[in-house]
């Protein structure tokens, strides 16, 4: 089997495994019924609910269409569908990044409500970076922000996919308590280690790619 055939190979098995994990991340909310949420709902806040459910299919959006602008052939032959799904893609990142922010405030828990609340930030700012960039013909760190924003927009997915991972890191550490017990601890962290370890191989991406 060649390099090349690995590679493809590799690519392939995360970005079904991303999907996968999306997908079941919004599945429940296809039926537009607030009793299947996932998120603990405000209920003194109305919005609480329509914003969620903007914000999670801009995010899932932002999700499937994002991975277009790294196409190397359709950046160097076809500008006029790369600049027109970036524009989509950074469209997508701003309205999910607002309304993130917002429902983000009204997470029960103060740990996962600074974690949407940095995630969001970095989000938006990362994106702006992105498109000044761009508007300055600075295509190469264009492309390093647009790295790091799609690697922000994979945290929903990469946070589920590294669930099972900081499960055993706790009973490794703590010992066996309830199954509730367990997720309620680990859901209260792996935003932030999806946060954490998207960045880092997205710093490591920009490196290689700087080096080569």
């Amino acid at each position: 089997m060649t390099e090349t055939r690995k590679v493809r190979i590799f690519w392939g098995v995360i970005v079904v495994l991303t999907l996968g994990a999306a997908g079941f991340a919004v599945a429940p909310y296809l039926y537009l019924d607030p009793g299947l949420s996932r998120v603990e709902l405000n209920p003194s806040f109305s919005p609480h609910y329509p914003l969620l459910l903007v914000h999670i299919w801009c995010s899932f959006l932002a999700l499937v269409i994002g991975w277009l602008q790294f196409l190397p052939g359709l950046r160097k032959r076809r500008t006029d569908i790369h600049r027109l799904a970036g524009r989509i893609y950074l469209g997508l990142v701003a309205v999910g990044g607002v309304t993130g922010l917002t429902v983000g405030m009204f997470a029960t828990s103060y740990v996962r409500q600074m974690s949407f609340l940095t995630l969001g930030l970095l989000w938006l700012f990362t994106g702006w970076k992105g498109y000044q960039k761009a508007r300055l013909g600075r295509f190469d760190d264009h492309r390093a922000w647009m790295v790091r924003n799609y690697a922000l927009t994979l945290v929903a997915a990469s946070a589920r996919l590294l669930t099972p991972f900081c499960i055993l890191i706790y009973l490794a550490g703590h010992g066996a308590h309830s199954a509730a017990a367990v997720v309620k601890q680990v859901l209260e962290i792996n935003i932030w280690v999806g946060l954490a370890a998207n960045l880092v191989i997205a710093e490591w991406m920009i490196l290689i790619k700087k080096g080569s």
